[in-house]
């Protein structure tokens, strides 16, 4: 298992394209069922590459996939904030948006603590 999930090349396509570490950190990689994570697997999730996951929900799919063809070629998308990598782009059946999934590196547990106690 990875300890730190890290920005990765991103390929010309983005649809349906996950982290090539992914399946590393996914507490559900061994699971068939499709289904969401429970709370405690998503926080398994980011504990497991040492990151926090941010979903954005905001990009309309026929902006990026007019004709719902399954390709994204050229899409390039805007991280919330500098820190921020893509770690998951993908559709789903229930919404007309693109799902981003950005990560950014968590704090060091003792930077954590610190500014826990200055705060």
């Amino acid at each position: 298992m990875i300890k730190q999930l890290k920005r990765a090349d991103l390929p010309e396509d983005l649809c349906w394209w996950f982290h090539p570490d992914f399946n590393s950190i996914d507490p559900m990689a061994t699971c068939d069922e499709e289904r969401g994570y429970t709370p405690e697997e998503w926080e398994q999730l980011q504990a497991n590459g040492n990151i926090d996951i941010l979903i954005d929900t905001s990009v309309d799919l026929g902006e990026i996939d007019p004709n719902a063809d399954g390709e994204w070629k050229g899409f390039v998308p805007t991280p919330p904030s500098p820190e921020y990598f893509l770690m998951a782009a993908f559709d789903t059946e229930h919404w007309d948006c693109a799902v981003l999934w950005w990560a950014k590196e968590r704090l060091p547990h003792s930077v954590q603590q610190s500014l826990g106690e200055v705060s």
